[in-house]
């Protein structure tokens, strides 16, 4: 995980630096591929199989805050979330543990602006829209889900998961 962010930090600096020098398009015009805590995350869990969904968790959110704060999960366990947006701007639901959310929110704030694709961790919730994420959970104890982007996590919208073995 490490090595991608650095990979793609790296590679976003010399794509902006680029695209400026030789074309005029402002840095934020590139798309989010990627990241901290977008794709594979350092915890032990990973994208799950619909055919091993042993529960659907639902999560609304408003503008400021989840539905929920904690979610019990089994370690092994595959879960289906139904992310519903009931705000009024766009949000993010990622897993990752606690360092990769700050990594990523700091990557967030450096690339204000930028456009975010869907990873297996992490979906974008435009206003009214529902999206679904399939997630494994493996042992490690440091997983939460958060919206990364800069601000909202510190104004509520974060939670841990409680991973029992």
């Amino acid at each position: 995980m490490t090595f991608r962010i650095a990979a793609l930090a790296g590679f976003a600096a010399i794509c902006a630096v680029s695209a400026q020098a030789a074309s005029g398009v402002p840095e934020h015009a590139h798309g989010h591929d990627g990241g901290a805590a977008h794709g594979a995350t350092g915890t032990a869990g990973g994208p799950g199989k619909a055919t091993d969904v042993t529960r659907t968790v639902r999560i609304d959110f408003g503008d400021t805050a989840f539905t929920v704060k904690q979610i019990q999960v089994q370690a092994g366990e595959t879960i289906r979330f139904v992310i519903t947006s009931k705000s009024s701007i766009r949000h993010e639901f990622v897993i990752a543990s606690h360092d990769e959310h700050l990594e990523h929110r700091k990557m967030m704030q450096e690339m204000a602006g930028m456009e975010m694709d869907d990873e297996p961790n992490a979906i974008t919730v435009d206003p009214g829209q529902t999206k679904e994420l399939i997630w494994k959970f493996g042992k490690d104890k440091d997983v939460e889900f958060a919206c990364d982007i800069p601000g909202h996590a510190e104004q509520g919208m974060a939670g841990k998961f409680r991973v029992l073995k």
